[in-house]
């Protein structure tokens, strides 16, 4: 099936600094290292010059946005730029992403029967998204949904109240070679994107100048946030301010790190506090591996050491208080930081579920297995452009769009 280079395109929202672009370059390398092609499309973003400089980048103004903003002749328009940005680079197979590229891909099909798939790699983008949920249905009939773990797929089951038969392949993960003799330096880390889903990081911060300031305990430590994001400056206000209670630099916004550096900041760590790839990659360095909330109902709690868990495997971030039982981040630091063994054995507990759960090769190797499936089975597919008539139910949602505005 691949004795020719098959070329593979990943359209995206963004190419910013985050874990799902961590996560696209790279499956980029492992891609372009095992004879294949790639293409990426997105809006753009630092992290595109990261990317492999055999990977083409084309942006495209539009493509993280609901079908909902444009005009009918504007999206008639832009499905036709995307889908030449397809045809021209002889594209073989489409990943999609979450939340609206997805859609703008599909909507491509009619015209250039490209193969694809849609990989959700986040839950929350089907909050109040008719689209998605409605998209996400006929894909799973014909074998095209794709997502992390079962956690998430029963997630989006019960956002879109549809039981759902999705490819679950998790998240490939490149781990952080540490050495036995690697420093070990007196800081609580976390990394993420400072967006609205991240939130986590607020509490991680009041939690630990709370404790601060209530202990000796914490003295010697101090907290460092690597990431930026939409609300980068209101996290910043936050920091100033304690910082200045505290009378002293105990938290530190480190914003946008990558390469070395960022492997270094993991390295040297004494515990670590986040989800998804970022979870994954201090668990690849035996830390310590404390699981976030995601939700408004879990963001303020931590939720246990990842690994230490048998059905840990599936949970790289918590969505719902059914999964796990929640602590303050104060108190699962502070357990950490009194038990020397505690610490130790968390540690272990995450590398070994990342050997044993994320293997690089493997996972990459499924990935392997299905591109070559779908372009099987949905090329130039006639059934699969019939199901994927969505032109009445855009502009029914734009006139309510319409209505809502005009009235509120």
């Amino acid at each position: 099936m691949f004795e020719k280079k098959t070329k593979i395109a990943f359209v995206t929202p963004r190419m910013i600094i985050g874990g799902a672009e961590s996560y696209i370059i790279t499956k980029t390398l492992w891609l372009i290292n095992n004879g294949f092609d790639v293409v990426v499309i997105s809006l753009g973003g630092e992290n595109v010059e990261n990317l492999p400089n055999e990977v083409k980048h084309f942006t495209l103004e539009g493509i993280d946005d609901s079908p909902l903003l444009f005009d009918s002749n504007k999206y008639t328009n832009f499905i036709q730029s995307l889908s030449d940005i397809l045809l021209l680079n002889k594209v073989d197979i489409i990943e999609a992403h979450n939340t609206f590229p997805i859609f703008h891909v599909a909507m491509s099909y009619k015209q250039t029967g490209i193969p694809f798939l849609a990989n959700i790699l986040h839950e929350l983008s089907y909050v109040k998204n008719p689209l998605l949920a409605i998209l996400t249905r006929k894909l799973n009939y014909f074998g095209l949904y794709y997502t992390l773990t079962s956690k998430m797929n029963a997630h989006i089951e019960n956002s879109i109240y549809c039981k759902l038969n999705p490819v679950v392949i998790p998240i490939p993960v490149k781990s952080i070679t540490i050495t036995e003799n690697e420093i070990k330096d007196l800081y609580i880390l976390s990394v993420c994107r400072l967006s609205q889903d991240k939130m986590y990081v607020k509490y991680l911060i009041e939690d630990f100048y709370n404790l601060y300031m209530s202990s000796d305990l914490l003295k010697s430590f101090k907290l460092k946030i690597v990431g930026d994001g939409p609300l980068f400056t209101e996290i910043e206000n936050l920091v100033i301010y304690l910082n200045n209670k505290a009378q002293a630099t105990i938290i530190e916004l480190k914003g946008t790190l990558v390469g070395d550096e960022l492997e270094s900041i993991y390295k040297k760590c004494f515990a670590f506090v986040g989800m998804g790839t970022s979870l994954l990659l201090a668990a690849s360095c035996g830390k310590p591996s404390i699981i976030a909330g995601f939700t408004k109902e879990t963001e303020s709690y931590s939720w246990g050491c990842w690994g230490e868990n048998p059905a840990d495997c599936d949970v790289i971030g918590v969505g719902s208080d059914l999964d796990r039982h929640s602590t303050s981040f104060a108190n699962i630091i502070t357990v950490l930081i009194e038990s020397q063994d505690r610490s130790i054995s968390a540690g272990v507990a995450a590398k070994k579920m990342f050997t044993l759960h994320y293997d690089f090769e493997m996972i990459m190797n499924n990935w392997k297995n299905e591109y070559e499936r779908v372009i099987k089975s949905s090329k130039d597919n006639i059934k699969l452009k019939k199901a994927l008539k969505f032109s009445f139910v855009i502009n029914a949602l734009r006139s309510l769009r319409y209505v809502y505005k005009t009235i509120f």
